[in-house]
């Protein structure tokens, strides 16, 4: 029974080692059957949706500017109701003040009938008359002096009511300005992160449009191909085939690996998912990583600055590679280049390339993708989800380590 126990069980890691075999010599399905007429139909679906964004653009600014306007008009409101403020503090002061008088004038009343005893005095002063007309006279100065008393309670107490009242508005008055205040600034700021997003969606569809109009180009005039020509055809025995990869600087290090990374970018945390390797300089002469075809270039792009890419053919498998933030180019869409060819030059220094937004100092970012980028498929989010590990198919040195020569294995 154990004998049988250990040769099933040999049976089970032979069949594991053939497993893992198969799966290592598995290649990755990246043939499409796209036409020129597809990849034409895919650019003016680029330029819709640059229309759109465009659109949205102007809507959004509009938006702002009436925000803007809104926020002008609140301000000064605000500058007339801390003026309604300044005269309601006075007008406050000036009450407390009339108050005091009335609460003199009050006071001087109770002291008389507290002297005279009773409120018989009013009558007392109405009988001692001479005369009818005399009486007549003192009788309505004493109803004058009983309704004054009276109304003077009530106006005081009025000025007590009113006082009150105007302090609970006017500070109603400056919540509400203030939560205006910080409604608009909110919805501003909400409008400005729109807009930013916008540009950069408007950016990114710009640079598709032109390298995809680039492409077309590059089939009609370089390869002859028809609309209706599949671009696997008739681009059949374009692609120079290769071996192997190089690493695509004579020397260098590394500054950020493939995959997810949380770093400082404009002295702000962010976290993104990485989709290549950078490279930093110890030679700045940037070449093919293998032959290949220049696919498309890139110039001043807000993400990346100057970029390259360039088809390859490897062992069978098509392959799209990437050279972002380059100081200089040295070659042109359509040429044939091969592992010698230097293609550009390092750039990436925030200081020199102000308009590449994605760099804090002068490096390589070096990526690659299976399937033929602007050929296979057109968007950069499947370039993005076609992406791997460059280290897959490149021999570079360990995380932390340095090179000096482009073939040495590790």
């Amino acid at each position: 029974m154990e004998k049988f126990k250990n040769i099933m069980k040999k049976i089970c890691n032979i069949n594991l080692v053939l497993i893992l075999v198969l799966a290592s010599l598995i290649v990755p399905d990246v043939s499409y059957a796209k036409t020129l007429g597809d990849l034409k139909q895919e650019l003016q679906q680029n330029i819709d949706e640059y229309n759109e964004a465009q659109n949205n653009k102007n809507l959004t600014q509009s938006q702002i500017d009436a925000t803007k306007a809104s926020i002008s008009n609140t301000t000064k409101e605000i500058e007339n109701s801390q003026n309604e403020i300044a005269s309601l503090t006075q007008e406050i002061e000036q009450l407390n003040k009339d108050i005091e008088e009335k609460k003199q004038q009050i006071k001087d009343i109770i002291v008389f009938y507290q002297l005279s005893g009773s409120s018989t005095a009013y009558l007392d002063y109405a009988m001692g008359a001479k005369t009818f007309t005399d009486f007549i006279y003192r009788m309505a100065i004493s109803e004058q002096l009983v309704e004054y008393n009276d109304n003077l309670v009530d106006e005081y107490n009025n000025m007590i009511v009113s006082n009150q009242q105007k302090q609970v508005e006017l500070k109603d008055k400056i919540t509400q300005l203030e939560k205006k205040q910080q409604e608009l600034s909110a919805s501003l700021e909400s409008l400005g992160n729109k807009l930013n997003e916008i540009v950069d969606i408007t950016v990114d569809i710009e640079e598709e449009i032109a390298s995809r109009k680039e492409a077309i180009k590059m089939y009609e005039e370089d390869y002859g191909c028809k609309d209706d020509d599949n671009l696997d055809e008739c681009t059949k025995g374009s692609l120079p085939p290769d071996t192997s990869f190089w690493r695509p600087l004579v020397a260098g290090g590394f500054s950020s690996e493939f995959g997810y990374r949380t770093y400082y970018l404009n002295g702000k945390l962010t976290s993104d998912f990485h989709t290549g390797l950078d490279l930093t300089p110890g030679t700045t002469d940037v070449y093919a990583s293998a032959s290949g075809v220049v696919a498309s270039i890139v110039y001043k792009s807000s993400c990346g600055g100057n970029k390259i890419y360039i088809h390859h053919k490897v062992n069978g498998v098509t392959y799209t590679t990437s050279y972002l933030h380059l100081r200089q180019i040295l070659v042109s869409i359509g040429d044939v280049v091969t592992k010698d060819t230097k293609i550009a030059i390092m750039g990436g220094d925030p200081r020199v390339e102000t308009w590449d937004k994605c760099s804090t100092g002068r490096h390589l970012h070096f990526g690659v993708a299976y399937g033929l980028y602007l050929s296979d498929y057109t968007s950069w989010n499947t370039f993005v989800a076609k992406g791997i590990n460059p280290r897959s198919v490149v021999n570079f040195p360990p995380r932390g380590s340095r090179f000096t020569n482009r073939t040495t294995k590790y």
